[in-house]
């Protein structure tokens, strides 16, 4: 509780051992550092560790308030360290945690800069607190930046379902937008510089049909050669690396599917790849995964860059795959180009060129009745079943695997046969 917190901590500085989440106040703030490392007869180190692999802007005003809380509460503060995971990394047998973090020294920073603007910002937040009636701050950025607000959906509810926020890849225009008073995306005034993409949404807002452009769906589509190869990916990836030659948050691949199309309208074939056990996966993937492809013909994926990307690390590891993995390069092809590029765009896609609105859109093919519908729980699920001792459910989530990863691939087969529809 609260008060052990501060018990324990008081009764653990007086014999001078390290502390983690020593709880100490200080006025009306209340503060539990990771770490206090004791230096010296008298001083101590702060350090906070975080998952991330670099320092970032929002770690220091977090740190200045347990340098200030820590400080006021009487202890005295050497230096003031940021411990993250250090990315270079790689594991070479066992782990070596000190190869695995990385600690950055802030001390200065805090000191001279930050510990003065916390006092000053903690004046505000008594004083909110203490206010009478609800401060409305509004809405904008900060209800999502550095993080996001637990309310931003009450705050938010003003908007209409289809608001001026769906539109694409723009931060800026919509909470202009706002402030003037334009709410619906289908009534953003003839008057707003638009660029060509946004025009073309709202006209689809309006109209309520999809916008085609035939001749850049036919420059995407005559760049296809058959057999056409439709590949996807899934991976997982751990801040502390589970294979030898991997390091922290690399995508290690444990599942791929292909779906492959002789001719053009041809039924597809399909094959798939998932991991069992728990060895390094890498080496088995790039094998069966090489065995499918062929030698000829075009590899299609959504987003390709990732796939690519996968592959050029797997072939670091395993250089025999170099050069097969090299020629992989000259044949794919990213059928996230011609969505990103508005040569189709369906008012159902809601702003968005992933493959997760899309295909619904254009197919009415969805992910939403699948129990595993999403890259995310695709791997979180993977590494349950696999390496923890909860996996009595293995056999059912290696099937929902296998279903979620074999639409990804089909669902790509069914919207280039109908980007094809366009073209006649």
């Amino acid at each position: 509780t609260f008060d052990e917190g501060l018990r324990s901590t008081k009764e653990l500085l007086s014999k001078r051992v390290p502390i983690f989440e020593a709880a100490l106040t200080y006025k009306r703030c209340y503060a539990r550092a990771d770490i206090l490392e004791p230096v010296g007869k008298d001083k101590w180190n702060l350090i906070e560790v975080k998952s991330s692999t670099e320092l970032k802007d929002v770690n220091y005003p977090d740190i200045a308030f347990q340098y200030y809380v820590y400080s006021g509460a009487g202890l005295k503060i050497d230096k003031c360290y940021l411990m993250c995971i250090d990315r270079s990394y790689v594991r070479k047998g066992d782990i070596k945690p000190k190869k695995l973090f990385q600690k950055i020294d802030i001390t200065d920073d805090i000191k001279k800069t930050y510990s003065k603007e916390i006092e000053v910002n903690v004046k505000e937040m008594v004083k909110a607190i203490n206010a009478k009636n609800f401060i409305e701050p509004g809405v904008g950025p900060h209800c999502s930046n550095p993080y996001e607000c637990p309310l931003t959906d009450q705050c938010w509810s003003f908007l209409p379902e289809r608001s001026v926020c769906l539109l694409y890849s723009n931060n800026k225009l919509p909470m202009a937008l706002i402030n003037d008073g334009i709410l619906e995306l289908a009534k953003i005034p003839a008057k707003y510089e638009l660029n060509a993409k946004h025009r073309i949404q709202v006209d689809c807002e309006k109209k309520g049909k999809p916008h085609v452009d035939p001749e850049k769906v036919n420059e995407f589509l005559e760049m296809i050669r058959y057999p056409a190869y439709y590949m996807d990916f899934e991976t997982c990836g751990s801040a502390i690396p589970l294979f030898d030659n991997s390091s922290p948050y690399q995508q290690i691949p444990f599942q791929f599917s292909v779906h492959v199309v002789q001719k053009k309208g041809a039924k597809p074939t399909h094959f798939s790849f998932l991991a069992e056990g728990t060895n390094d996966p890498r080496p088995e993937f790039m094998a069966k995964l090489k065995d499918v492809m062929g030698t000829k013909g075009s590899v299609i994926a959504f987003n390709a860059g990732f796939e690519m990307g996968i592959l050029k690390k797997c072939a670091d590891v395993l250089p025999k795959y170099k050069k097969w993995v090299d020629s992989m390069q000259e044949r794919i092809i990213d059928l996230l180009k011609p969505f990103q590029a508005f040569a189709y765009y369906h008012p159902a896609q809601d702003g968005s060129c992933s493959i997760k609105y899309v295909l619904p859109a254009m197919t009415g093919k969805s992910y939403d009745d699948l129990e595993i519908g999403d890259g995310g729980t695709a791997s979180a699920e993977y590494y349950r079943v696999t390496f923890t001792e909860d996996n009595k459910d293995r056999g059912k989530v290696r099937k929902l695997l296998e279903e979620y990863c074999g639409l990804d691939t089909m669902g790509m087969v069914d919207i280039v046969n109908k980007l094809y529809s366009f073209t006649k």
